[in-house]
């Protein structure tokens, strides 16, 4: 099972993302909100992200969700701020997919078997998904 991070430059829009997506859980996983600032402007700040992604850490790793460039860019840089002896960072990543599509599928789907890899191709699959005809 993975945990994850929403990362959007609106924390208020991460949160409504959570909560639409909680609806479609079937098991008991952390979504951890890593967006917003401190000063709660929007944007986005690599050591919140650090400790999201610390609290939603599971053993089979995390898979973090971004919506805009710079979410990713601090996304990466927290992932340099984490502590590698008490976090293996071979197991979390940064989704490459829409942020609201891609928490709401991949929440459908965890469950005890689920690892990145394997999400990771079933979020590749999503990308080609037609919404309309």
């Amino acid at each position: 099972m993975l945990g994850f991070v929403v990362v959007s430059h609106s924390k208020k829009l991460a949160e409504e993302i959570i909560i639409l997506c909680n609806e479609m859980k079937k098991y008991d996983f952390p979504v951890i909100n890593g967006s917003g600032t401190e000063s709660e402007n929007l944007g986005s700040d690599p050591l919140i992200i650090k400790k999201a992604i610390e609290d939603a850490y599971l053993k089979d790793g995390v898979m973090i969700f971004v919506d805009l460039g710079s979410s990713v860019f601090n996304a990466e840089i927290a992932l340099e701020f984490l502590d590698g002896d008490k976090y293996d960072k071979n197991l979390i990543r940064i989704a490459d997919a829409s942020i609201v599509e891609g928490v709401l599928m991949s929440m459908a789907i965890n469950d005890e078997k689920l690892v990145l890899s394997e999400l990771e191709e079933e979020l590749k699959e999503l990308k080609n998904m037609k919404k309309v005809n």
